[in-house]
């Protein structure tokens, strides 16, 4: 299936682009959260995860479908 994945902040330094449209086996949020800090340098750096803009919790297992766009939100501040 295809998703969209969107990355901000620290993100698109350490991955290198903002958006992506990439083609994935796993079929649930947790999976592929689990898959993308296994194969990435994410996993030190917190994000809040939002599927169709809105937000889930990491812990939340919420079921993808062909065209979800994923977007990886890390803390910001700013004024």
């Amino acid at each position: 299936m295809e998703v969209t994945l969107k990355y901000f902040g620290q993100l698109v330094d350490v991955l290198g682009t903002h958006e992506e449209t990439r083609g994935i086996e796993q079929n649930t949020s947790a999976a592929l959260l689990d898959h993308l800090k296994k194969n990435n340098a994410i996993g030190h750096i917190p994000f809040q995860l939002a599927i169709n803009q809105k937000l889930i919790d990491q812990d939340e297992n919420v079921k993808l479908k062909e065209g979800d766009v994923i977007a990886l939100l890390p803390p910001y501040a700013g004024g």
